[in-house]
């Protein structure tokens, strides 16, 4: 096969890479949206699907990164940047399901820290 193919079928994967990565947090998403919506939420389920919404998240950046170089090959990509923005919005998640108590802003922090950690600690999806 010709270079020039080969890199046009190496894009096009790239691109259907992406797609799935997509789907799959859209999915995921969705779960996290109607477990979050239910009048008396399961915490462990929420929990569980917020770890896996996060393992997407993480996969889906990495197929965005992926079709991002493979349209500006010369342009570095930057290096992940700290997590506490995904930290913040899962704490706030947490503390939303849970009623919105008082005194329970660590706690909330602590568990959602646990799940980015989990969640970076894996290998992306593919």
């Amino acid at each position: 096969m010709d270079p020039i193919r080969s890199e046009s079928v190496a894009k096009a994967d790239t691109c259907r890479a992406y797609r799935r990565a997509f789907e799959d947090f859209s999915d995921k998403v969705r779960q996290v949206q109607s477990l979050t919506g239910q009048t008396d939420p399961d915490r462990a389920a929420i929990e569980a699907a917020l770890l896996n919404l996060e393992k997407t998240r993480k996969a889906y950046s990495c197929a965005r990164d992926a079709v991002a170089q493979t349209l500006q090959p010369a342009l570095p990509l930057n290096p992940p940047l700290a997590h506490a923005g995904d930290v913040k919005g899962i704490a706030a998640l947490l503390w939303e399901v849970a009623g919105r108590p008082e005194g329970t802003a660590h706690d909330d922090w602590f568990r959602a820290e646990k799940i980015v950690r989990r969640a970076n600690a894996m290998p992306a999806l593919s």
